[in-house]
Parts: C-alpha cells; structure tokens; sequence
C-alpha cells in the first residue's frame, strides 16, 4: 500500500527528490517591493514641492 502511494507521488513530482532526479527546481518569484518609508519621503517631497 505505501509503496503504491509513494510511486504514485513519485510520478506528481512531489517530492523533492523525485524532482532532483528530473532536474526540476521550484523557486519563489522574487517581487519588488518598495518601503513604506521610502513611499512616504517621496509623498512628503512631492508635497513639498521638491520633486
């Protein structure tokens, strides 16, 4: 029974290793945030008449 399970995820690709044996790598998408302190100075700046 455990054996039948482990193929069968085997074949999903859902575990690590099954997906090193294809070579697959999974990776977070890196997003560029910008600061709230960052966003704030701007919005003072441009308050301020200075941009």
């Amino acid at each position: 029974m455990a054996q039948t399970l482990y193929s069968a995820l085997g074949n999903l690709l859902v575990t690590e290793v099954d997906r090193r044996r294809v070579r697959i790598e999974l990776q977070e998408s890196e997003e560029e945030t910008t600061s709230a302190a960052v966003l704030a100075i701007a919005n003072y700046e441009q308050d301020l008449g200075l941009e």
